[in-house]
């Protein structure tokens, strides 16, 4: 009896600690995102970035920005592995700060919108604890953490791309980006800033681009709409080279598309090519239309009939997305605005108690009067 009792007691035992295990590994998992993310570049780049910024502010700055930035960085990369987007690891840049790149496009702006508030969201609650741990310590370092955490976040939501803030407003209307660029130019002219003025003319580039695809998306449909045409033609009359050559030529001038002018143009190298080839068998007495010389020169003309079907594949896909990806739903352009405000809101309030706190401290009063 005594021995059934142990068994069972050394049972209850594992089971307990096993049921305990499960929830700790299931409540940290989310700890597996750092150790990811800590690649050797990462590492690298974020001791070069603590480095520099310890030799000009002090080693506890350094530590609390390259901390702050972190845990912003790493809210991205948690938005882009729940939606299952591929990341590079986290790169530090001194005076710039910290990025992680995509290697794919989100499929929309709401995606996209979904990855750039995470960083902020992640960046505020970043510097919570410090604001419990300045009302029992008095630290003047918790209200410094409290306002660099207010201050690089709000920044990062400026409304204008590649900002955070510019993306999460091109889910509700991208003509926000004006105002973003209004504001950040402002901005750095009144600060001098190297880095407010090249993320102005990353965003107005940026813009323009956009613009410029939507206004010419009416043309670019009425181009597809002719290639669909000409290439149905061309797999119709592959076997006519001077068909096809007309066909190409015809086609050839009428569409901007560099990448499809480029095939096209090569598919009319390769007409020519054949049409003197066959021009010199006439000239020499060898000239022969066997079933093989005209079998080898479809199969070119095919081959690259192939080509330009998947360029065109890239074309439309390319338009589409133009066409559809910074369109969303009145729910979504809710809530994202509702979150940008909501962020945009308690980031200041952040900010403006760090600085009241700070300011009131006896040790900063104290310098300020000397």
């Amino acid at each position: 009896m005594e021995k059934k009792v142990t068994k069972g007691g050394k049972k209850t035992t594992w089971g307990v600690i096993g049921t305990i295990g499960a929830l700790l590994l299931g409540k940290f998992k989310y700890l597996l995102v750092i150790f990811k993310i800590l690649k050797l570049q990462t590492l690298v780049s974020m001791f070069i970035y603590l480095g520099t910024y310890a030799l000009i502010f002090g080693w506890k700055f350094a530590v609390a920005l390259v901390y702050l930035l972190f845990v912003h960085e790493i809210g991205h990369l948690y938005a882009a592995k729940r939606i299952k987007l591929p990341v590079s690891p986290a790169l530090f840049i001194p005076f710039v700060g910290a990025v992680i790149g995509l290697k794919e496009m989100p499929k929309n702006a709401k995606d996209e919108g979904f990855i750039a508030y995470m960083g902020p969201l992640f960046g505020l609650l970043s510097f919570l604890p410090a604001i419990p741990l300045y009302i029992f310590t008095h630290e003047p370092f918790w209200a410094l953490l409290i306002i660099l955490g207010g201050m690089v976040n709000l920044f990062n939501l400026i409304p204008i791309t590649p900002l955070d803030g510019g993306r999460i407003a091109a889910g509700i209307s991208t003509k926000l980006w004006g105002l973003g660029i209004i504001l950040l130019l402002t901005y750095s002219v009144m600060n001098l800033s190297f880095i407010g003025f090249l993320i102005v003319i990353l965003g107005s580039t940026e813009w323009y681009k956009l613009y410029k695809k939507q206004k010419n998306l009416h043309a670019h449909k009425l181009e597809i709409q002719e290639l669909d045409d000409a290439i149905e033609k061309l797999k119709q009359e592959s076997h006519h080279l001077d068909s096809v050559q007309e066909t190409v030529k015809k086609v050839r001038w009428s569409i901007k598309n560099l990448e499809i002018t480029e095939v096209l143009s090569t598919l009319n190298v390769e007409i020519e090519k054949m049409k003197r080839e066959l021009y010199l068998q006439q000239l020499t007495g060898t000239y022969s239309s066997s079933e093989e010389v005209g079998a080898d020169n479809q199969q070119v003309i095919e081959g690259l009939i192939v080509r330009l079907e998947e360029k065109l594949a890239e074309y439309k896909k390319e338009v589409k997305t133009t066409e559809t990806y910074y369109k969303t739903d009145k729910k979504t352009k809710a809530k994202l605005f509702l979150i940008y405000i909501g962020l945009v809101l308690a980031l200041s309030l952040s900010y403006y108690y760090g600085n009241e706190i700070l300011m009131n401290h006896p040790e900063i009063q104290k310098a300020m009067n000397r």
